[in-house]
């Protein structure tokens, strides 16, 4: 029941419904994977801005924080994860080797279910599925 309950949540918490994920399951044909998640990466205090365009000067619509995690909206097969992605603004952060990178790469997401699209800054992101 645990494990159920837990899986519940993490349903919820991406985006998904429970009886969407049931359904997914009833047609044979269509992919059955997890969504890929977006976090903040420890590297940068746990924290990651999502913004209205792929850009610094975009405005920020949140931060998530390292337990705080969004949707991907693209998942190309022959892409990096979360890819193909939005070319946009450069920005600056510590990457996953724990060094200063310069990037101008960024990862459409969804977040809460919101309808309008929000990116965060590929190289400072952190991936889960």
């Amino acid at each position: 029941m645990r494990r159920a309950a837990s899986a519940g949540a993490l349903a919820v918490l991406a985006g998904f419904s429970i009886a969407g994920t049931a359904a997914a399951a009833d047609n044979p044909g269509q992919p059955q994977h997890a969504p890929w998640l977006v976090h903040a990466s420890q590297y940068n205090a746990c924290k990651l801005n999502l913004r209205e365009g792929a850009d610094m000067t975009a405005k920020a619509v949140t931060t998530l924080s390292c337990d705080d995690y969004a949707t991907c909206v693209n998942a190309a097969a022959d892409k990096p994860v979360c890819g193909p992605y939005v070319v946009g603004g450069k920005y600056s952060c510590v990457g996953s080797d724990n060094k200063q990178v310069y990037d101008n790469h960024w990862v459409e997401v969804t977040y809460r279910g919101s309808k309008t699209p929000t990116y965060a800054a590929a190289a400072c992101a952190a991936f889960r599925q």
